[in-house]
Parts: C-alpha cells; structure tokens; sequence
C-alpha cells in the first residue's frame, strides 16, 4: 500500500507521446507536459504533411492549435520530480512522512502539506509545486513562520509605543478637562458679579454672555470628549490587537498560525487630533471693556462729579433710549422669527414715475424699474425728474415703524432712503448722489462687497451677494437698518440718525440692472 502514492505519481510523469517518463519536460500553454524531443517531432511531422503554404501545431492531448511554432522552455520544477522519482526518493520521502505533524492535507490533490507558497500565501503540497504553484517561490513552514514571527514581534513593538503614547494623550485631555472646567468657572463667575451691578435693562445681555460663554465651553469640551472617544476607541483597538498576537504567538499549531496572521490587520497610527481652542475670553472681551467703563461711570465719575440726584435722572434719561437703539439694531432674536416680526410693519410700495431717469423704465404698476439702453421719448422733463439713474417712491415715512424688501437683478445697485430735497442733477465724478450728503442714507451693492454711504463716507461691509434685500426704518429711535435675505436674513448695516423730515425709499440702477418692489398681501 505504501507503494502506491510514488506508483501514481510515476503515471503523472509519463509522455503521452512516448509514453516513458519525460526526459527534458516542457509544458504547453494549454497546460500539457511533453518531453522536448517529442513535442518537436511531433511539429516536425505536421510541418511535412501539411499543404504548402500552410502550417499548424497543435497540442496532442487537446488538439488546441497554435499558428505559430512555440519557443518551449524546460519545465525546472518537473523535471526536478523526474529525477527525484527516478531516484526512488519520493518513495522513501512519503514513506518518512506518511503522516505529517500537522496531518492536514491539499483540498484540491489530497496530498500532505508540506510547504508554503509566499506568492500565494498558502499551504501546498508537492503536486502543487508541479501545476500551480511551479513558479512561485516555496518555503518550509519553519521558515516561513520565523519570518512571521519577526514581523510579529516588530508589530508588538509599536503596538507598545502606540499604547503609551495614547495613555500619554488621555493624560493631557484629563488635565485640560479641568483646566477648562475651572477657567470656564472663574470667567462666568467674574462675568455674573460684573452684571450684578447693572441696571434691569441689561439683564438681556448678561444672559447672552453666559450663554456665550456656556456655548463655547460646551464646544471645547464636546472636542475634548470626541477625541477622548477617539482615543478610548484606539487603544481598545490596540489591546485587541495586543491580545491576539500574543495568543498568536503562542499557537503550536503552524498551519492555524500562518492562517489567522493573514486575518491579522496591522495596528493602525494614532492620528493628529483635533486641536481643542477654548479662548472665551476673547469673545467677551469687547463686552467686558464696555461693562468696566460703565461700571466706572455709573458708580464711580459720575456720582463724585454731578449732583447724585440729578445725575442719576439724567444717567436714566440718556442711556435707556440708547441701550434700546442698539437692542432694535441688532436683533438677538433668531433670522426666521427676526422676519417674522419685520414682516409685521410691512409696507408695499410703487416708484414714482414723475421721478424716474428717462433711462428707467418702469412696469405698468410701477413696482419694477430697469436700466434701458435707451431713454424713454415719451418722457417729459420736470423738476423733480433725476438726471441720475435714480428713481424715488411715491411713499413717505415720517412716524412709527415700516419694513419693505426688493429684488434686484445683481450688483451694480443702490438702495436707500432720502428726504425730499435730494440733489437731482449731476456732479462731475459723481454717477449717484445717494448718501454723498446728509440729506439721504443708501446701501451700495457691489460684486464684492456692499458699502453703507452717508455724508459722503462709505463703510464697507463683507458679506454674501443677495439678491433680496429687506430694508427696516424705525423713524422715531432713528435707526435704518439693511438686511440680506437667503437662506438665512443677515443684518448688513444699521444707520443711527435723528430724522427731522419724511423719508422717501429711493434707488440707483446701473446700466442692465432692475429692481422689483417686493408685494405683501
């Protein structure tokens, strides 16, 4: 019975042509093994038989055909088993380990595993080393396994060092956990005593400062839990890691050993981490500064200086309408319902076309005006016609609250307010006159920016192009403020000012450019 295996083998290494066992075996592409000297008679004899002109190979055992001769190399690994069988080794070799240590076999030729293929990370048996693995580069499983243990080794190494490094950063988080907590404190604590000592009217905004502050600690702080999630999650990864290379290393098993280091990932390197910016002082420094000087002034100058009574009545006067403006100027009051409450004074209104520039053409309910490349000939001069390309409302505000938005077709447009006497006729260097003096108040849209225009100084605002814009104008506190309407309504600029007469909407049209009166029922 012993026998048997080698006797099968000597089969597989017998010539189908000269059926001996091959002298100097070559191997088809077509995966049939020939000896050499077989092969190229065989081609030499279809050469002679075949018509002139003509020439075909073909394959004895599957008769696949070849239009050219093929270049056939010697088959190392073959005849390599050749010579061992010849030799009668490869039956005193599977006599010897008729019973291999780890007693596992080929799944495809049901021989022992013997050896390793690196190319294809895998166990073999010797009929492999023949077929499919016959150029690949084969070791022992002794050998391969000290290389892997190597690698091993290397790999424990730096999980190690990413284990203490992670410890280290876990470390750092806790200290600034409580660094940031204790800042957090001494800041709101401080922030709280400075608002005890204000008046009712600024409660509003010491409730907006600790919230601030509140807000920024809870961002800081949810960085530093994000990122000690983060480490937690990595060193888990890596004493998982740790784990299973230990236990790994000490499998006895070889063949289980080769297998699960393959399923084995590589620890992977800790990352940079999110820098953690906790610096809320800095954003309630400018109230801080405010809140100081006031303090100074109300508790301190002011009591020394005037009359305690009449000082205090006149402190109440003052600063109340103020602190007001300033509230109505700058909502706190979210975009969606800020609008809302805009909308609430809303005013519809219509150009008045005995104003307009005969370059302006408006529509039939005069709620739209475009710049035309060519003037109106039906257009009769009056007084108070613009010679800009400028148009005014036929709506004047002298009292209470009022809101109105428009449309515009893109930059390259003016809007405002006026009063009545604005300067119509044109000034050298000069293409607008809204805002160029203290008569009107105007906001200039440009492609890269807006400038709010008054006394002939501008101020230039950053901000997105929007192509709806709304326009609030509270006459009795003097406070005119633009906003940009998208997504989200954004305050632009606010003009605080004591308005002495009625205040006209106007607008200025470059070349191409149209503005549309925003209707509300």
């Amino acid at each position: 019975m012993a026998s048997q295996g080698p006797r099968k083998l000597e089969e597989k290494l017998v010539c189908s042509i000269c059926l001996e066992m091959f002298g100097t075996a070559v191997t088809m592409p077509c995966g049939h093994n020939f000896c050499m000297k077989c092969i190229n008679n065989h081609w030499n004899k279809e050469e002679k038989e075949a018509p002139p002109g003509e020439k075909d190979y073909t394959c004895p055992d599957c008769r696949k055909r070849f239009e050219k001769r093929l270049e056939l190399r010697k088959n190392v690994a073959l005849c390599s088993v050749v010579e061992l069988v010849r030799s009668g080794e490869v039956q005193a070799s599977s006599t010897e380990r008729k019973t291999p240590a780890n007693g596992r076999r080929c799944s495809r030729h049901g021989r022992p595993l013997e050896l390793y293929c690196q190319e294809d990370k895998m166990c073999i048996c010797c009929v492999c080393t023949v077929q499919e693995c016959r150029d690949h580069h084969r070791v022992l499983f002794e050998e391969e396994r000290k290389r892997k243990e190597v690698l091993l080794e290397e790999s424990l190494a730096k999980t190690q060092e990413e284990t203490v490094k992670t410890e280290e950063e876990i470390h750092k988080l806790e200290e600034q956990t409580g660094t940031i907590k204790d800042s957090s404190e001494r800041l709101k604590s401080g922030i709280l005593q400075k608002f005890a000592h204000l008046m009712k009217e600024l409660e509003e905004c010491q409730r907006g400062a600790v919230d601030k502050i509140e807000q920024e600690q809870a961002t800081a702080l949810g960085q530093v839990e994000e990122n000690w999630s983060q480490l937690q999650d990595h060193l888990t990864m890596l004493t998982q890691h740790r784990q299973k290379a230990q236990e790994l290393l000490i499998c006895v098993d070889d063949m289980k050993f080769l297998e699960e280091f393959l399923l084995l990932p590589s620890p992977a390197s800790l990352g940079v981490l999110p820098a953690v910016e906790f610096n809320v002082a800095s954003t309630v420094e400018s109230t801080a500064k405010i809140l100081t000087a006031v303090s100074r002034l109300l508790l301190e100058d002011l009591p020394n200086s005037l009359n305690p009574k009449a000082a205090d009545a006149e402190t109440k006067e003052s600063t109340k309408p103020k602190a007001l403006t300033v509230m109505k100027a700058r909502p706190a009051l979210p975009e969606c319902e800020l609008r809302v409450e805009l909308l609430k004074d809303y005013r519809n209104l219509t150009f008045d076309p005995d104003t307009a520039n005969k370059y302006l053409q408006l529509s039939n309910q005069n709620q739209k005006a475009k710049h035309t490349p060519s003037p109106d000939g039906l257009c009769q001069d009056r007084a108070d016609r613009f010679e800009l390309w400028q148009v005014l409302c036929s709506q004047s505000y002298s009292q209470d609250r009022h809101y109105w938005e428009v449309r515009i077709s893109g930059h390259s447009v003016i809007l405002g307010v006026t009063y009545k006497k604005i300067q119509r006729k044109k000034r050298a260097g000069r293409s607008f006159s809204i805002g160029l003096d203290g008569l009107s108040w105007g906001l200039q849209v440009r492609e890269d920016c807006y400038l709010a225009w008054h006394e002939g100084q501008s101020h230039k605002i950053r901000a997105p192009l929007y192509k709806c814009l709304g326009v609030s104008l509270n006459y009795g506190t003097g406070v005119l403020s633009f906003y940009g309407i998208g997504d989200e309504m954004k305050l632009l600029h606010s003009f605080h000012c004591v308005f002495t007469e009625p205040l006209y909407p106007v607008f200025w049209l470059c070349e191409g450019r149209a503005v549309t009166l925003c209707q509300q029922n």
